[in-house]
């Protein structure tokens, strides 16, 4: 009985018991990102992409083609649905053409929470997410691909760095190497 109320008090503190029916509203970043669906900026990500394979000492150019949207709801809950291509063509030696494409494709779920600037995800399910590379030197298949490909995917692996601004939401998971850009929509 001691210790039942011993969790009580000191549970009584903490803000994450509410009174029945009342809701604290979302303020600053979160109020700002939850309950909305953003569309990521398919031209950031395709120069991104360029700037990483740059950096792996490959010259190389990126097309993209399709989408991702990432539904974020007023409780945390996020949906990612991917369905977009990356193509990036190089020419290793004359007379050469190495094209490598990776498909992102199917639905990824999860929650995050906001905590100041940093979005906690928790439970994170990508099963539904599907990403394929393959790669071929003038119509031969390349196995393996030369280079690797940058991943931005989001997880719960990590903590991920936001900014919010009207219209305009960054995601940068820690330690990554790409800040994604989403556009309100």
């Amino acid at each position: 009985m001691v210790l039942s109320a011993a969790i009580v008090f000191g549970l009584g503190g903490c803000s994450l018991i509410e009174p029945q029916g009342t809701e604290v509203p979302l303020s600053g970043i979160a109020a700002c990102a939850q309950g909305h669906t953003w569309k990521l900026d398919m031209a950031k990500l395709a120069e991104d992409v360029k700037a990483n394979i740059g950096a792996q000492g490959v010259a190389a150019e990126v097309a993209i083609d399709g989408t991702q949207t990432m539904t974020w709801d007023i409780d945390g809950a996020v949906v990612i649905e991917s369905a977009y291509t990356l193509t990036m063509t190089t020419v290793p030696a004359e007379g050469q053409l190495q094209t490598v494409t990776t498909t992102h494709t199917g639905k990824a779920t999860g929650a995050s929470y906001i905590n100041e600037n940093i979005a906690i995800p928790r439970n994170w399910d990508a099963t539904g997410t599907i990403i394929k590379t393959v790669g071929d030197l003038n119509g031969a298949p390349l196995d393996p691909v030369p280079y690797s490909v940058l991943n931005a995917d989001l997880n719960d692996a990590v903590g991920v760095e936001l900014t919010c601004d009207g219209d305009a939401l960054t995601t940068h998971p820690r330690g990554g190497g790409v800040t994604q850009a989403w556009i309100k929509g």
